[in-house]
């Protein structure tokens, strides 16, 4: 064995030659494996910011209702009990002023609480099935190589 041989005797310390060629096609081999889940956990973070906001546009609207609801309570239901006490006895007016006042603040409160139910959880849906889509093709196209 002359000393220009590529064996696996080295100096200590030293990979071999070849380890060094072997790690060399590990890492050309994972390059484009590790690019696309760099791809997809892109993809998934910018997929979350989305459904975040949404589900933060979901709160400020659920907190302006709440706002509203009280805020109109107030100067509203007064008005509404004076007009309805012309009419009707006292207890008729508010009544009916609580019934009405109930209803809207239900129906902003649904409004808000679907607007929220739609960014949680923050779930990257779409990344999720464009990765299993690829796999997929990626496991037919390695079923037909062979």
């Amino acid at each position: 064995m002359s000393s220009t041989d590529h064996d696996d005797t080295t100096a200590p310390g030293r990979p071999s030659f070849r380890d060094t060629v072997t790690a060399g096609l590990v890492q050309k081999a994972l390059e484009p494996v590790l690019r696309a889940v760099r791809e997809e956990v892109a993809s998934a973070r910018r997929e979350i910011g989305e459904r975040a906001s949404g589900a933060k546009t979901g709160l400020v609207l659920t907190g302006a209702a709440v706002a509203f609801a009280l805020t109109t309570l107030v100067l509203l239901a007064g008005l509404v009990v004076a007009l309805l006490a012309l009419a009707l006895p006292v207890w008729a007016a508010i009544g009916i002023t609580f019934v009405v006042f109930a209803v809207v603040t239900a129906i902003l409160f649904v409004v808000g609480l679907r607007g929220i139910r739609r960014g949680v959880p923050p779930v990257p849906k779409d990344t999720i099935r464009a990765a299993k889509d690829r796999v997929t093709h990626t496991g037919d196209a390695t079923t037909r190589a062979d």
